[in-house]
């Protein structure tokens, strides 16, 4: 090895020539990973409790929660940006974002365009409603009604494809919209996950309203859900695979669960 036109192996000795060549590589690995570009990690805006902004204006919840933990693991720095759910899966699939953590299910539609990581929790779907207002779900007690529902949701996917002949579909870009129009009365139902319909019946606005029929998650409402991420980027998918495994295994993801909900979601 010549480095400014001096033979070290013959003016030092073995051991510490080593020595050299170990520090050189260290210090080329600290300054590649300075000159890293940080990870962009996508999560769901305005919905709670899986990420807001708290009196300070900072992203908060239990998706940036866990987007933490997994940067951690990785010892990877990271930039959460918030955005809204629609934008989530082709944001991840044009490398607008690395991944994205938010609610999102792997469904068949979804794998053609992003891959996914291991699962890292369980949702289904249900609807909302003042009580009284609706007995049953079925074609003959929904129609009619107006259902509110998340833009580019499985959920509303669903009801376009099975009810938009007989009620009044709104979507909203965020959850947060969604449940302020069933509180104004603007409509008589909403449709989503039962996670986030959980965190909306325990605050004072939602205590007037209750879940209606059984909790779904067949074509596609409900079953795992993952991070999506680019086609092609295996090496970020397996370490994140690696993070994922590490804090469902250490107590991490328990801790976080606990802080944001009263049973388990995984």
């Amino acid at each position: 090895m010549r480095i400014l036109d001096v033979d070290l192996a013959r003016l030092m000795p073995p051991a510490a020539l080593a020595r050299l060549l170990s520090v050189l590589l260290l210090t080329l690995s600290f300054h590649s990973a300075l000159a890293a570009e940080p990870l962009i990690v996508a999560v769901n805006n305005n919905d709670r409790p899986f990420c807001w902004r708290d009196e300070r204006g900072e992203l908060t919840g239990f998706s940036v929660d866990i987007g933490r933990a997994l940067c951690r693991k990785m010892a990877s720095e990271c930039r959460f940006v918030a955005s809204n759910f629609a934008e989530l899966v082709p944001g991840v699939a044009e490398r607008r974002f690395d991944f994205a953590v938010a609610n999102i299910l792997r469904t068949p539609e979804r794998e053609k365009v992003v891959d996914f990581t291991n699962a890292f929790w369980r949702s289904s779907s249900m609807f909302v409603a003042k009580p009284g207002t609706i007995d049953e779900i079925s074609s003959r007690a929904l129609k009619g009604r107006s259902i509110g529902v998340q833009t580019g949701s499985v959920q509303e996917k669903y009801l376009r494809q099975h009810y938009a002949d007989i009620v009044s579909l709104m979507s909203f870009p965020t959850n947060t919209e969604r449940n302020a129009a069933l509180v104004a009365g603007k409509v008589d139902l909403i449709f989503g996950s039962t996670v986030s319909h959980y965190a909306f019946l325990s605050t004072k606005e939602g205590a007037r309203f209750d879940f209606v029929g059984a909790p779904l998650d067949n074509e596609g409402l409900g079953g795992e859900v993952a991070i999506p991420l680019a086609k092609g980027r295996d090496d970020l998918r397996k370490r994140l695979n690696s993070a994922i495994d590490t804090i469902l295994h250490d107590g991490t993801f328990a801790k976080i669960n606990n802080t944001y909900f009263s049973a388990s979601v995984f």
